[in-house]
Parts: C-alpha cells; structure tokens; sequence
C-alpha cells in the first residue's frame, strides 16, 4: 500500500474543536470515527462508574475483563470497524498489542499533551498502489488515566490490596500499573478497509 497521507487531529475539550483534514480525508469519515470512538468510551466508562460505585473496584476489574473486550466485538460487528484497545503497557497481551503503526501512534501520544481535559486522535488514510478506490482507514483516540482509573492503573503502592490480588490473579504479565493521571495510558484503535 501506498501512503497518501498522515493527519493528526487534536481535540481540545474546554477549547472547542481545533483539527486540521486534508482534502483527501472526508470530513464525514473524521465525524465517523470519532463518533464510533466515543460511543465505545461513554458506554464503557458508565458502566464501570456504575459497577464501581455499586460494587466496588474488583468488580470493575471483571468490567474490563469481559465487557470491554464484548463491546469492542459488537461495536466492530454493528459498523464494519475492526475496534480495539491497545497500549504500551498491556495488561492482557492477547488482546491488547499494538501493532507497529499503532505503537508509533502511542508513544506520540505519550509524548504530547497529557492531561485528561484534552482528547488525542489520528486518522491515516491509504490507497492501494494499484489506483484503485479501495482504502485502509486507521483511527486511534489516546485514553488518558483519570481519578477513576488509578484505582487499577496507578502506582502499584496506591492500589488497594484487594485489588492487586484480583489483577495478579486475572494477570499474571500485567504491565499496566503505574500511571500518574492524565498520562496516556493507550488507546481506541478502528482500523478497516471502504471503497
């Protein structure tokens, strides 16, 4: 494949939209994107809000295990979008591994603005050599660690015991531990091929 071109968006909540799309990428993709991006962000991150106020944090950490991994599975079915979480520092390396492209985008996100009032997003858009109008569209949303997500993500001294135990059990290679808030610590990925 032949690459056409590489834009970077950045989204500055408390500023209003602030992007830059060349006229290769369709402004409608862009929305599109965004919008199967945060419909996955908003749906998981209410119900691990819910399940951690009604049940408490172990019981969030089965939110991540088994509902992220389905939402991403029937967000992916309904759009045609393949949709993922991935991150430098995995906690399940079967299902969160980012690729090469996806690794690169991660440490420029790791690198810029960290603080969770801002949303970091990339879009690449490529064409087959072959002229032909078939493309790979790949989106990636940075996923900066707010208050709520320190309770499983932060430094291993503040996560309570209970806790702990329950994500060594569950992951027994987890290197996701360790965050201060507004470090990135991933990302959404939707990634697939349209005429």
């Amino acid at each position: 494949m032949k690459k056409v071109l590489l834009t970077f968006i950045l989204l500055l909540a408390s500023w209003g939209t602030v992007y830059a799309v060349d006229s290769d990428i369709d402004k409608a993709l862009v929305i599109e994107m965004q919008s199967v991006a945060s419909t996955f962000v908003k749906s998981l991150g209410k119900t691990l809000k819910t399940t951690m106020q009604t049940e408490g944090p172990k019981a969030a950490i089965r939110v991540c295990e088994t509902v992220a991994p389905a939402l991403a599975n029937q967000l992916s079915r309904e759009t045609g979008w393949k949709i993922s979480r991935v991150s430098l520092k995995v906690r399940n390396p079967l299902i969160g591994t980012p690729d090469a492209w996806e690794r690169e985008q991660l440490i420029k996100f790791s690198n810029s603005l960290r603080t969770d009032s801002a949303q970091l997003d990339v879009i690449e858009v490529t064409f087959n050599e072959d002229n032909s109008e078939r493309r790979l569209v790949r989106y990636m949303r940075a996923l900066p660690t707010g208050p709520l997500c320190l309770t499983c993500h932060g430094k291993l001294d503040d996560i309570p015991d209970e806790v702990a135990s329950v994500l060594e059990e569950l992951y027994p290679h987890d290197k996701a531990i360790g965050y201060a808030r507004g470090e990135i610590r991933g990302a959404i990925s939707i990634q697939g091929n349209r005429d």
